[in-house]
């Protein structure tokens, strides 16, 4: 059976005030048609299917289209679980209806665990036994613990990876009693510890609490598809717990390395895997230098007349030049093709970002960075990693009511 691991489409976002449906229009493209070619019997998305908890209706339009084109096909299912940035709701609602297009949705972690649970047959081999899916979504703070008045920051950590590694073993009870003779695959949205992180995440619980090591996940499961971290990797050395990464950069610290999605194959008793490679729809690219170096940079910047416009950031490291320097750099871009979505101001030993260099207004930064900006500031007496922490807590409850 061929199984295709993905995660994070982040279906909506809005990138510096740009949308990225075209982007976006283009890696569902490239996903049918991989599935097309590969024969896959089954397609995992591990959460984030969308941005926001109220996506804009272009991204739910490309996401009902492509869940019909995929029915389509005839012989893959599909198994989707909600992430941090979805709501669960919002994913559930329609979950009765497409069950008759072979997909299966979860978005909120049920309370009769045997929900959670699908058998995925192979239709293109009646021989082969399919897997079973433990489908857990994103695990609010609700699923997991009760809050307790009082509680210290080391209770409430020790609470919350406990409710987590719970909720893991009550769904694999469940799936024991099935007693299945098929691969076992689980889903998870979440930091699993020592996982590489981007710019583009929010943080899960407080601080990350929530994050459980590789070996905590039940020895039943035979792969762990997760999504939450952006980079596609292993989780510390298990070759059978890994993030997919999203398929497309989220962010500028996102810009070089490869996005992919994972193709995995059972059959004979194994379970074997493969990297496939997602193409870079649009380039993110980020430039450093002192300001001559930065023009010299973008006068060799090569497009083709088939790409999307790049997206650049650019940082001036060293004082400014010019009181047109932001103007002439964005002119440059302009002439080769390319874009300019931000110049920042590296000044040394006090890096800092010159909002009126950057173009940027403090709608344009996300809850996390202004937060940050202010404790920049900051010189009181709690620690820094204390407001920081709270701060995360304050908006995961603020985030959570909104969905």
């Amino acid at each position: 059976m061929n199984i295709i691991h993905t995660s994070d489409w982040h279906l909506g976002q809005r990138f510096f005030d740009r949308d990225r449906f075209d982007e976006h229009e283009a890696f569902l493209g490239f996903l049918l048609k991989t599935i097309k070619a590969r024969a896959v019997d089954l397609l995992i998305v591990a959460g984030d299917l969308f941005d926001t908890a109220n996506p804009p209706r272009e991204a739910e339009r490309m996401y009902y289209h492509f869940l019909t084109e995929l029915s389509a096909l005839g012989t893959c299912s599909a198994v989707i679980v909600g992430g941090n940035h979805d709501s669960a709701p919002h994913l559930d609602a329609p979950a009765t209806v497409l069950q008759a297009l072979r997909v299966q949705v979860v978005g909120a972690l049920p309370d009769d665990a045997e929900k959670a649970l699908f058998h995925i047959p192979c239709l293109r081999d009646e021989s082969d036994p399919g897997v079973w899916v433990a489908a857990v979504p994103y695990l609010r703070d609700r699923d997991v613990r009760k809050a307790v008045a009082g509680e210290s920051f080391d209770d409430l950590e020790a609470r919350t990876r406990a409710g987590v590694v719970a909720a893991y073993e009550k769904v694999a009870d469940a799936l024991k009693a099935k007693k299945p003779e098929a691969p076992v695959i689980a889903t998870g949205h979440l930091t699993a510890l020592g996982g590489s992180v981007s710019d583009s995440e929010r943080t899960i619980h407080i601080g990350n609490l929530g994050s459980i090591s590789g070996g905590q996940f039940p020895e039943c499961f035979d792969y762990v598809a997760l999504g939450h971290l952006h980079r596609a990797q292993k989780v510390a050395k298990d070759e059978n717990i890994r993030y997919s990464g999203s398929p497309i950069p989220l962010s500028f610290s996102e810009a070089t390395g490869e996005k992919e999605i994972r193709l995995i194959e059972t059959g004979h008793g194994t379970l074997t895997q493969e990297t496939l490679a997602v193409p870079a729809f649009r380039r993110l690219i980020r430039l450093k230098g002192e300001a001559q170096a930065l023009k010299e940079k973008l006068t060799a910047l090569e497009v083709a007349e088939t790409d999307m416009t790049p997206w650049l950031e650019l940082v001036v490291k060293g004082s400014l030049t010019s009181t047109t320097l932001n103007e002439e750099l964005r002119a440059l871009a302009d002439a080769k093709g390319a874009e300019v979505l931000k110049v920042g101001l590296d000044a040394g030993k006090r890096k800092s970002v010159d909002l009126e260099l950057s173009g940027l207004t403090i709608s344009e930064l996300k809850p996390e960075e202004v937060f940050k900006r202010r404790l920049d500031a900051y010189d009181g007496e709690v620690p820094t990693e204390t407001l920081s922490q709270c701060f995360a807590h304050l908006l995961t409850q603020a985030q959570e009511v909104e969905k």
